[in-house]
């Protein structure tokens, strides 16, 4: 978490209760009147007044700090919006964008122009429409093709890095932009995105949950309700809303719902995508579309359940069953290869792939990192590490790469063969489908405003992100999401801010962010030996080192001297973990959601390092 940028919960009515200026009446929670939520108890005028300190007003309000509503928040101020806030429920920024691995599609770029590559707006939605199925809205896609190349500027221009273009599943053409190290896209982009919110003094309030979205009795918007993570309400007159909370593929039951086939499947999200957005849409009425459309990813690790970037087979590996056999095009669309691996043995599969191939991507030195890739000097020898027919391996490896040499794939169509796969040492990472994207959501126009079930635009909101749905259709392909964020991000920031502006216009900041927080200091007494101390302990991606100083017997600093945790994710965990280590002097503390990982390999090095200290 960046210093400065951010309040938590504790300090939200602190930091702007000297603040608030309300512009009129706000509506507080349903508790008091009984009702089953607020617009029925709204309609019916018997919702409550709540206290002035927690009555807070401001122009447009962000629902999520995800990829989408950050993208929003940026693009809304930067266009002149004065009072705009981000609610965030999680403890950190970035929801499942920080998660992506892979990149942003787009067409008619100068860096596709640069590289011979001839791609079209048209081509980018066929490959679109028929990744989906044609169930997309194709006015969405539209927009959304149209737009990509002005995407990967805006991104550039913010700070970020997409300049490497590359072959991913579903697109006929190389149409991928990717960070120029090879790098995630998504800690790319939420560091990017972070860096300009500080830049442009954005309030952004974590560990503060919406609730309820309200409306006037004309059916505008009016307010949020939200609540801290102690459960205090607060109510924030607004303007407009955009709600940017993602979809809900972190939340089993919703998934059952709408598609029992999926039950028991471990999921890629973080554990906030809870599908809160659509459940507050669905209270006003708002109109769902295609909401049971639920897309697995195929390579995910079953143990970890970490998802391997399609940037791994997109520059070369290929997938093998159990008996050492490639059963499809692996650069198929990510249901066809789902489906694939599900009908092998143990519902599993190998991603197989050389060192060629891992020096061309840089994220597979995570994988390999977390303790999940298997390496061998032969393919027998991989074979026999990983449990599949060493000679059968051996020569799925030989005719792949005959397919290579001669261009042409006989056996399953593939027509992206980027190197023959034959430079040792050999790698193999164990691959399920896990959920990964839920497609459906709220019904959006071209100008993101919220529809409602009869097609009529609900006044002063608007949606961007997996929320939304009729984008993707039945299947989103790899390097779309990123791509709908933004645009569709900076659409809904564009909206507000006019929408905002027909209405009364901008007023004066009323919330602000903290400023920095003085470092933690100990609260109870210690009981360590006086000295600087080294420990280490198990990460997401690899070994994380510590320094722990202890002063008068009591731990006084702990810093992170080397690691390889994931930008946008661990700075939460090291931040309120080690403060929370400081407080009480002991490493029996809690984690960060989002962050486990981070936060679990954090507290076993601070452990390390005080055995010393005994």
């Amino acid at each position: 978490m960046k210093k400065g940028i951010f309040v938590g919960v504790a300090a939200m009515a602190a930091a702007a209760a000297a603040v608030i200026v309300l512009s009129g009446p706000a509506y507080t929670s349903l508790d008091k009147s009984g009702k089953k939520n607020v617009q029925e108890a709204a309609a019916e005028g018997t919702l409550e007044h709540e206290s002035k300190e927690n009555e807070k007003q401001a122009d447009i309000v962000i629902i999520g700090a995800g990829g989408a509503g950050m993208t929003a928040a940026v693009e809304a101020t930067q266009k002149g919006a004065t009072n705009l806030i981000v609610l965030e429920k999680m403890p950190i920024t970035g929801g499942n964008t920080v998660r992506a691995t892979g990149g942003l599609n787009a067409a008619e770029t100068p860096y596709q122009k640069a590289d011979g590559i001839e791609d079209s707006i048209e081509l980018f939605v066929e490959d679109t429409m028929k990744g989906g199925k044609n169930l997309n809205d194709p006015k969405l896609v539209q927009v959304m093709a149209e737009q990509s190349a002005d995407a990967v500027t805006w991104v550039n221009e913010i700070g970020g890095d997409l300049s490497v273009v590359g072959q991913f599943g579903g697109a006929s053409v190389k149409r991928i932009h990717r960070p120029s190290d090879t790098s995630a896209v998504g800690p790319m982009l939420v560091n990017a995105l972070n860096a300009k919110l500080k830049e442009l003094d954005v309030p952004v309030f974590l560990e503060t949950e919406a609730v309820h979205i309200l409306l006037n009795e004309e059916g505008a918007v009016v307010g949020v309700q939200a609540a801290t993570k102690g459960g205090e309400p607060y109510t924030i007159s607004c303007k407009a809303v955009i709600l940017a909370s993602g979809g809900f593929g972190a939340n089993s039951e919703l998934v059952v719902k709408y598609r029992k086939d999926l039950d028991g499947f471990c999921t890629t999200n973080q554990s906030g995508a809870t599908g809160d957005g659509i459940v507050m849409a669905e209270e006003l009425k708002a109109g769902l579309v295609d909401i049971d459309q639920i897309q697995t990813h195929p390579t995910v690790n079953p143990d970890t359940t970490t998802m391997y970037t399609e940037g791994v087979r997109g520059n070369g590996a290929i997938l093998v069953n159990r008996s050492g056999m490639r059963f499809v095009n692996e650069l198929e669309t990510r249901d066809v290869v789902s489906e694939a691996i599900l009908n092998q043995e143990g519902k599993t599969c190998f991603m197989v792939f050389d060192q060629s191939v891992r020096e061309s991507l840089s994220a597979i030195e995570k994988y390999i990192g977390q303790g999940i890739i298997t390496q061998a000097d032969t393919p027998e020898e991989l074979a026999e590490a990983i449990g599949v027919d060493k000679d059968q391996l051996k020569a799925t490896l030989e005719q792949y790469a005959a397919y290579q040499t001669g261009g042409k794939d006989t056996e399953f169509g593939r027509e992206s063969m980027e190197v023959p796969l034959n430079m040792p040492p050999y790698y193999a990472g164990l691959c399920a489908p896990a959920v990964h994207h839920t497609m459906g959501g709220v019904r959006i126009d071209t100008a993101t405003q919220v529809l409602k079930e009869d097609g009529n635009a609900i006044p002063g909101l608007f949606a961007a992100g997996e929320v939304v749905g009729g984008v993707h259709g039945a299947n989103r392909l790899g390097g779309n999401a990123v791509t709908d964020i933004v645009v569709f991000g900076r659409l809904a920031g564009n909206a507000a801010y006019d929408y905002v502006m027909k209405n009364g216009g901008f007023t004066e900041k009323t919330m602000k962010a903290a400023g920095e927080e003085e470092a933690a200091q100990p609260e109870v007494k210690g009981n360590y030996k006086d000295g600087t101390y080294t420990g280490a302990g198990k990460g997401n991606n690899g070994d994380i080192t510590v320094e722990v100083v202890v002063k008068d017997g009591s731990v006084t600093s702990i810093e992170l001297t080397d690691h390889h945790e994931t930008p946008g994710i661990y700075e939460a965990a090291e931040k309120t973990v080690t403060s929370a280590i400081i407080k009480t002097q002991s490493t029996t503390v809690d984690g960060v959601s989002g962050a486990t990982n981070s936060s679990k390999g954090i507290k076993e090095a601070v452990a390390a390092a005080l055995e010393k200290a005994k």
